[in-house]
């Protein structure tokens, strides 16, 4: 699911060296399925095509304040763009937004916007400069969202924080920009992924969850406005944008982050693949091979019916039941045992690990059930929708 399919989105590009990489953002914001048009400042086509940005966009681009026709450019695309969107954001642009200069093209836009995303690219000094940094409070208070830049190597020869934020991080941020805030100001801990449970230094006992569900889940639950922490197992997957990220690998660690979280936290939602046996002993050297290898194993400690018992009132705890028979009676047994709010029951047979499908039945403490599929961010929306009705 892309939550920005079908919005009108205004790519307002300035003098930053950074603006080369506005064509490869405006081509994946297209490829969620956006329609973008570009506004540009007289600095901006010092370092990227105009004509470049017409064919990509499809739209003429904008950066004169007339062009001889009798439209009036700017107060057109408020009208038409759901979203204005400034990548890169000078020092200077930010600062004139923040005192209500519309001198340029992109200011005069985001004067008509009022709000929008902020994509700050400059050099560290400049960005750590109390004057920049006021500004950046003031725009967030009058309702912009901010991009923070990421930290490295600057086209200046210095390192620090101040380069273009990623592309992922940036499309993240425009996709939170249209996800309802259900969940503003909760705080959302959500487990995600395998453990491991080693059997000597080079080999472990695991599952073959991708962590594709519990990502999907941190991502909506951020976009949803909650403050979210992703306590997560070994995986491949990229961080969603403003997630607090805690990696795991055994049942224990995954134990001790759990308990560090859950006891301030609004909600938390179980969707990582826990193992539930371990070695009873590990060796400290590589096992060599024998025929007659014998493996004994022990019951890992069950994380949430732990936390089950130390739910407080108003917390909503939510578990993940993967089943390969008798499908809703195993999982009403969890969600009565482990006393959860909610649980998220489906069949591992019809192959979901690794998939970005998901096929899945809610069930509630009063036997409700309600069946959701889709892709696992659409999926993810809908779990975490009905978590906001128990919230509120």
């Amino acid at each position: 699911m892309s939550f920005i399919k079908g919005k009108k989105i205004v790519l307002g590009i300035t003098g930053s060296i950074a603006a080369y990489k506005s064509p490869a953002l405006l081509r994946e914001l297209q490829k969620k399925g956006a329609s973008v048009r570009v506004v540009l400042t007289p600095a901006a086509k010092e370092f990227v095509s105009k004509l470049t940005l017409e064919i990509l966009s499809g739209f003429k681009v904008y950066s004169e304040f007339s062009d001889g026709s009798p439209k009036i450019f700017h107060t057109e695309l408020c009208r038409w763009g759901e979203l204005l969107l400034i990548a890169p954001s000078t020092a200077n642009t930010i600062g004139k937004i923040a005192c209500g200069i519309g001198d340029t093209p992109v200011t005069e836009v985001a004067l008509c916007f009022g709000k929008g995303i902020l994509c700050p690219a400059m050099n560290v000094r400049m960005y750590e400069n109390p004057v920049v940094q006021e500004n950046i409070k003031k725009l967030q208070s009058l309702g912009w969202e901010i991009v923070e830049p990421d930290v490295g190597f600057l086209a200046c020869g210095e390192e620090g924080k101040g380069r273009f934020p990623s592309i992922e991080n940036i499309v993240d941020s425009c996709e939170y920009w249209f996800i309802p805030k259900l969940l503003k100001g909760k705080k959302v801990v959500v487990t995600a992924g395998p453990t491991r449970e080693y059997l000597d230094p080079v080999r472990f006992i695991s599952n073959p969850s991708s962590g594709k569900m519990g990502y999907a889940l941190a991502k909506v639950a951020r976009g949803m406005g909650a403050n979210v922490t992703l306590i997560s197992g070994k995986t491949c997957l990229r961080t969603p944008y403003g997630v607090k990220k805690v990696e795991v690998e055994t049942v224990d660690e995954m134990l001790e982050a759990a308990l560090a979280e859950f006891s301030n936290c609004d909600v938390y939602v179980s969707a990582a693949a826990i193992g539930d046996f371990k070695p009873k002993s590990v060796s400290t050297e590589k096992i060599k091979k024998n025929d007659n290898l014998v493996i004994e194993l022990e019951r890992t400690v069950d994380i949430l019916k732990l936390l089950g018992e130390r739910k407080k009132s108003g917390q909503i705890l939510v578990g993940f039941a993967a089943e390969t028979e008798d499908i809703l009676d195993n999982a009403k047994k969890k969600l009565r045992s482990k006393n959860l709010d909610l649980i998220v029951a489906n069949d591992v047979k019809e192959g979901i690990f690794g998939s970005d499908f998901n096929k899945v039945k809610v069930i509630d403490r009063d036997g409700n059930i309600v069946s959701y599929e889709g892709d696992k961010e659409q999926v993810a929306f809908e779990i975490l929708s009905r978590v906001a009705e128990l919230l509120f």
